[in-house]
C-alpha cells in the first residue's frame, strides 16, 4: 500500500468479477466442484456479512473488495478496534482515516489507470474457530538486543495484542500488477511490464470483523522481475536442477 500513488487514482467501479462470475449459477464447476462448495465449504459463509463458519467465500469477498469494491467499502470490513500491518512496507495502521488513504491506490481505476492495474486472487484459505481468544507476548527480550533494538522490531507485531477474537485465518494469495507507470516503489523501467508475487494474510475476527491483520509479500520476487534484483542462488538443488 503505497501512499505515493494518491494522486493518480481514479474513482474505481462497482461491479465485482467475482460476484457476476457467480450470478451463473451452480452450473459452473470450479476445479469440479459447484461454486458452493468451492468457495464456501458447504457452509451458508458467503462474504463478511454472510453467516456461520468463514472460509474461502470469506476471504475472496476480502480480497475482491478490496480492489474491486475498492477504499470505501473494504474499511467497513474492519472493526473500530482493529490493527493493520503490511510488514513489507514498516506501516502498522490503527486508525481508519490512514488505512482508507493505504488503500486507495489499489483501487480498480481501468486498464490505463496511471497507477497501473493490480489484481488479487486468493490461492489457499486456512481457518477456524478461536474460542475468544488473546495473543500471548514474549515475557522478556531475548539475549543479545538492547532494549532500544526489541522494542523497534516488536512494537508494531505487539499493537493490538489486548484485541479479543473468535475466528482466525491465514490466507495465501497471488498479486499481478500490470504497471502503467516507469517507476514502481523505487524501481524505474517499470511501464509495459507485468509482474506477479505471492503474499499472505493473517486475519483474527470478532463477529465476523477484522480485529488483526498481518500481510507479508515478497518485494524481492518483484525486482528481480523487474531487473532490480537477481535471482537466489538454490545451493540446496542439483546442479542441473540450479537454473
Amino acid at each position: 500500500m503505497h501512499l505515493a500513488y494518491l494522486d493518480q487514482v481514479k474513482n474505481p467501479p462497482k461491479t465485482s468479477r467475482r460476484k457476476a462470475l457467480k450470478t451463473l449459477g451452480a452450473s459452473i464447476l470450479v476445479a469440479g466442484l459447484t461454486p458452493s462448495v468451492a468457495f464456501g465449504g458447504g457452509t451458508s459463509n458467503s462474504g463478511f456479512r454472510g453467516k456461520g463458519r468463514m472460509g474461502m467465500s470469506t476471504g475472496e469477498d476480502w480480497i475482491d473488495t478490496f480492489f474491486t469494491g475498492g477504499a470505501d467499502e473494504i474499511i467497513h470490513y474492519y472493526a473500530d478496534d482493529f490493527v493493520f500491518e503490511d510488514i513489507t512496507f514498516f506501516q502498522a495502521i490503527d486508525d481508519k482515516e490512514t488505512l482508507h488513504r493505504a488503500f486507495v491506490p489499489f483501487n480498480d481505476a481501468g486498464p490505463d489507470s496511471p497507477m497501473g492495474v493490480h489484481q488479487f486472487d486468493i490461492i489457499r484459505y486456512d481457518g477456524g474457530l478461536a474460542s475468544d481468544r488473546r495473543a500471548i507476548a514474549r515475557p522478556q527480550k531475548p539475549e543479545g538486543y538492547s532494549s532500544e533494538e526489541w522494542g523497534m522490531w516488536s512494537k508494531d507485531t505487539l499493537l493490538g495484542i489486548d484485541h479479543d477474537y473468535d475466528e482466525w485465518a491465514v490466507m495465501n494469495w497471488v498479486w499481478r500488477a500490470q504497471h502503467n507507470m516507469d517507476d514502481f516503489l523505487g524501481i524505474t523501467g517499470c511501464k509495459g511490464k507485468t509482474t506477479h508475487t505471492r503474499g499472505i494474510t493473517f486475519h483474527c475476527y470478532r463477529d465476523r470483523k477484522i480485529v488483526r491483520e498481518f500481510t507479508y509479500w515478497n518485494y524481492r520476487d518483484v525486482a528481480i522481475q523487474l531487473g532490480a534484483a537477481a535471482g537466489p542462488q538454490k545451493f540446496w538443488l542439483n546442479p542441473e536442477q540450479n537454473t
